[in-house]
């Protein structure tokens, strides 16, 4: 009687959230030509809605899990498009996305029957804020021709900031269009918060417009707080130093010469991050890597590594790169990782005893 209990609930939950999930949007899983054929019908034209995702980004797992599902989802896309998506590092999905240039994820490009792309919505979103987004992209004056040709009419912060964004978000360079409203607008307009996150956020760590963006960081600081834009800067190199450290790079089309390195190291050596916080030193260990230094590499673990706290994770990061290194380490340079190991560990130990010493004497 349990199990039949227990089946006929698990049967009625199943039953229960088909309904559910059909009343979202509907992703077919069809080709882009069958698709632009459906599309193409003149029974029933339609635009194409691709939802471009990878397996390892989590707001495109949140989004497709949680917000396409929902009723309000389904009934706006489901009438006026067809929805397909693609993981675009497997099969037709690496195609599609050199042929649209997506770089970020998530993207969702709006395309015609014939495939050509009308707008793209970039980032994360709630069911009814991706409506209304899709619903301001499909707006032809909000296109990037559009906005070009606003921004061309009126060289304004209010009509150069909109273009500038649809130009990142379309993977193309706004540095041109940032670098003129950096010159010409007024400071209140520059120095505001929308601009500086977005000229901080975009532009390319040592390129010539980020030097002009760093010779005003004082401005910057002020405007954003130093501690803010700080993270800024950081967060712009720091998955790249991170492929640079572990040698990875490649794999994600990251590369860095070690002059350039260097200057990422040293400029962000200026921002006197906290050092007991383990990922700032990422910076330094990739140039110890990029420049083959595994001496200087070791005398900065003993010197700066060696007494972060033990629960940060970022610690057991850069100490599993010194282990990779100690593969290819003269028998000197191994002897003198094992040291430092060999030290760490008699440090352990001795805290291990110094509590088990405290739980004895509570007993």
């Amino acid at each position: 009687m349990k199990k039949l209990i227990i089946c006929l609930t698990v049967c009625l939950s199943i039953l229960s959230w088909r309904p559910a999930r059909a009343q979202g949007i509907n992703f077919q899983t069809i080709t882009m030509q069958e698709a632009m054929n459906i599309a193409g019908n003149p029974a029933n034209p339609k635009l194409i809605l691709m939802d471009c995702y990878t397996t390892w980004c989590i707001p495109c797992v949140e989004m497709a899990s949680y917000e396409f599902p929902k009723k309000i989802a389904g009934d706006y896309f489901n009438p006026k498009f067809v929805s397909v998506k693609f993981d675009m590092e497997k099969g037709e999905g690496k195609e599609l996305a050199k042929k649209y240039n997506v770089k970020a994820y998530p993207t969702f490009l709006i395309l015609n029957a014939q495939g050509q792309e009308i707008n793209r919505v970039v980032g994360k979103s709630t069911a009814q804020e991706f409506i209304e987004k899709v619903k301001v992209a499909l707006d032809p004056k909000n296109t990037l021709p559009g906005l070009k040709t606003a921004y061309d009419a009126d060289k304004q912060m209010r009509t150069g900031l909109p273009y500038a964004l649809a130009l990142y978000q379309n993977s193309k360079d706004p540095t041109p269009v940032l670098d003129e409203l950096f010159e010409n607008a007024q400071d209140f307009e520059r120095f505001s918060k929308d601009y500086l996150e977005l000229a901080l956020g975009t532009t390319k760590f040592g390129s010539p417009f980020f030097k002009k963006l760093m010779m005003e960081k004082g401005s910057i600081d002020q405007a954003l707080g130093t501690e803010v834009t700080n993270q800024i800067l950081f967060d712009k190199v720091r998955k790249d130093m991170y492929g640079i450290a572990t040698e990875t790079g490649a794999k994600y089309n990251v590369f860095y010469t070690p002059q350039e390195v260097e200057d990422v190291a040293y400029i962000i050596g200026l921002l006197k991050l906290p050092q007991n916080d383990a990922q700032n030193h990422m910076c330094r260990i990739a140039l110890f890597v990029v420049n083959k230094d595994l001496d200087g590499m070791t005398r900065y673990f003993n010197r700066h590594i060696a007494n972060l706290p033990t629960t940060s994770p970022y610690k057991g990061i850069l100490e599993g790169i010194l282990m990779t290194n100690a593969a290819k380490a003269s028998p000197e340079q191994k002897a003198a990782i094992k040291a430092y190991f060999e030290n760490k560990n008699k440090s352990l130990i001795k805290e291990a005893k110094s509590y088990q010493e405290k739980i004895d004497r509570t007993k």
